[in-house]
């Protein structure tokens, strides 16, 4: 057709082929340099021998010398997730001067990439996998006194067959959070699965191996609480968990994005509201099928999960420890010092503490003594009952104001009541004040409510009145004495002299 000088439109719509199809066929042709009635009595064969394209050069050194560097860049990439081919081709000059530049460098990595992305679909079965996974963004807690972001990390729990997942902030990835975050999530799924599977994390991995890891031992006590299985992925495989790293990336959709503007002031606040996402996402339906996550568990997974247990498992740390003075035991790390009060007559003693991510418990030897709610936040649990007397009421006098001491003169009597108002209104600093009125409070146990109302009453008429008055009043045991009033009486003697006396002055 090329030889009868047929337009090269009408070629392409009888063979059905594009222009830029018959332009290589027509270059080749002519670097052939043969015309084209010749190729026309050719066989299919020559043709094609004689078309064929040239033969691919050898590589150069510089492509050589790229291509054992590839697979450690594809690796560097994929687990740095902040690097940039930019750096990498920075580090590729400083060791290969005349090497490529940075957009061939760029074309031949994302090739490798595209080459050896080959992904294998699992199969996973109902009840069998719960995958595990930290995400690797954090949320934050607002101290409500400082305003300071307190950083939590947040658990990852799915069931691949199901695609159920669990979410739930920890303050910390240690392992009592981590094995009671675990037993949570086992706890919301409402049944324990035959596997338990994450990557080769400290919480649990004793010795990471590709063919026999070994767990540590409250990774093996938690397993065999829930009577199920831990396994490892292969180190540095993460595709291996892909599921919970797919929900993960999708929790920051619908989770992290959903809460970005609110400020939470504890933890279970923030839960509370992560809760509430995860049940949303769950019961979101498919695009594809149309089924929600939580409907398909329903239907098919739920059924097949193992029993749970009565209660659900705790790690505890426990130490024992020598009582001090100040009868209080410390618990926590740096940022999360917290002290809790035990009993004061039991200071001197070694007592045994036990704790996990929920109370705090200390025994003397198999008794019980002190009981608290788990606080993570740096500072003091003190209960009354543990303290002893003088510091109750030191303690209980911090907190006092006018109003409870005006109560308590009342109580007492009248002239006890005029007596604090006194004080009270006397140019004082407010707490010289509150001090001086806990000390004519004070004066009833020593000597009785009567015995200050009468003292009070003595000092009525003054302009001012002061715990030290009172005092002296009572230890002097005037407030017994006949109260009679001063009355001046000028004496009748010829020695006094009349007004006449100084009239001449």
């Amino acid at each position: 057709m090329l030889s009868a000088s047929t337009p090269q439109r009408e070629i392409c719509a009888q063979l059905h082929i594009g222009r830029g199809v018959l332009n290589r066929y027509k270059k080749l042709a002519d670097e052939a340099k043969v015309d084209y009635g010749t190729i026309g009595r050719m066989s299919e064969g020559q043709i094609h021998s004689l078309l064929q394209s040239p033969p691919t050069p050898k590589p150069s050194e510089q492509k050589n010398e790229l291509k054992e560097l590839l697979p450690d860049y594809a690796e560097d990439l994929a687990r740095h997730r902040h690097l940039t081919i930019q750096l990498l081709h920075e580090e590729y000059l400083k060791e290969h001067p005349n090497g490529y530049a940075y957009t061939q460098l760029k074309k031949h990595i994302r090739d490798y990439q595209y080459a050896n992305n080959l992904s294998y679909h699992n199969t996973y079965i109902s009840g069998c996998e719960m995958q595990i996974d930290f995400a690797g963004d954090k949320l934050y807690v607002t101290d409500r006194k400082s305003q300071e972001h307190i950083p939590v990390v947040v658990l990852c729990c799915m069931l691949p067959f199901s695609g159920m997942g669990y979410a739930k902030a920890m303050y910390h990835a240690s392992m009592e959070y981590f094995f009671s975050g675990l037993s949570d999530a086992i706890t919301y799924f409402g049944g324990c699965p035959e596997v338990c599977k994450s990557d080769n994390m400290t919480q649990w991995m004793k010795k990471s191996d590709r063919y026999e890891p070994t767990f540590n031992n409250a990774a093996l006590e938690w397993s065999s609480y829930y009577n199920t299985t831990l396994e490892a992925c292969r180190v540095r495989k993460p595709r291996d968990k892909g599921p919970v790293e797919g929900i993960v990336y999708k929790f920051y959709q619908f989770i992290y994005a959903a809460i970005r503007h609110e400020v939470f002031h504890s933890l279970d606040e923030l839960n509370s509201r992560i809760f509430e996402l995860t049940d949303k996402f769950n019961d979101r339906p498919s695009r594809t099928t149309g089924k929600s996550r939580r409907s398909v568990f329903e239907a098919e997974e739920q059924g097949c999960l193992g029993p749970l247990p009565i209660t659900p498992f705790r790690f505890r740390y426990r130490k024992e420890v020598k009582l001090t003075g100040d009868y209080h035991v410390t618990v926590g790390r740096l940022e999360e010092r917290h002290l809790y009060s035990v009993p004061y007559i039991y200071v001197g003693q070694r007592v045994t503490v036990v704790w996990d991510t929920e109370t705090v418990e200390v025994y003397l030897n198999t008794q019980r003594i002190a009981l608290h709610k788990r606080s993570f936040i740096a500072g003091r649990s003190t209960e009354d009952a543990h303290m002893p007397e003088n510091h109750l009421e030191y303690q209980h006098s911090k907190g006092r104001n006018a109003a409870f001491y005006l109560e308590e003169a009342e109580v007492i009597g009248m002239y006890t009541l005029k007596a604090v108002e006194k004080v009270l209104a006397s140019p004082k600093y407010v707490s010289h004040a509150y001090r001086s009125c806990e000390g004519i409070l004070s004066l009833r146990k020593k000597y009785g409510k009567e015995r200050l109302e009468n003292a009070c009453k003595r000092v009525s008429e003054s302009g001012t009145v002061t715990y030290s008055m009172l005092k002296n009043i009572l230890q002097n045991n005037l407030d017994k004495a006949e109260n009679r009033p001063n009355v001046c009486c000028i004496p009748t003697n010829e020695y006094v002299r009349g007004a006449e006396a100084f009239s001449n002055i």
